[in-house]
């Protein structure tokens, strides 16, 4: 039969266990949620680029006729 002592040591090594996991959570949140910011901030500078380039092409045509 287990003592109180071990039941609280067993309580304090989930405790600390259940910290970690949180902690290991967040931080996988975090590092997920700065990926999507990038790829976003990505995709909205090809977007540009690619109507800076568009608009570039159509006063091209525009000055040749």
């Amino acid at each position: 039969m287990k003592t109180y002592q071990q039941f609280y040591e067993d309580i304090e090594q989930r405790r600390k266990e259940l910290r970690q996991r949180s902690r290991e959570q967040m931080q996988r949140f975090k590092e997920k949620s700065r990926a999507a910011a990038d790829a976003q901030r990505q995709r909205a500078s090809e977007d540009e680029d690619r109507r800076r380039l568009k608009d570039e092409i159509k006063r091209e045509l525009r000055d040749e006729n």
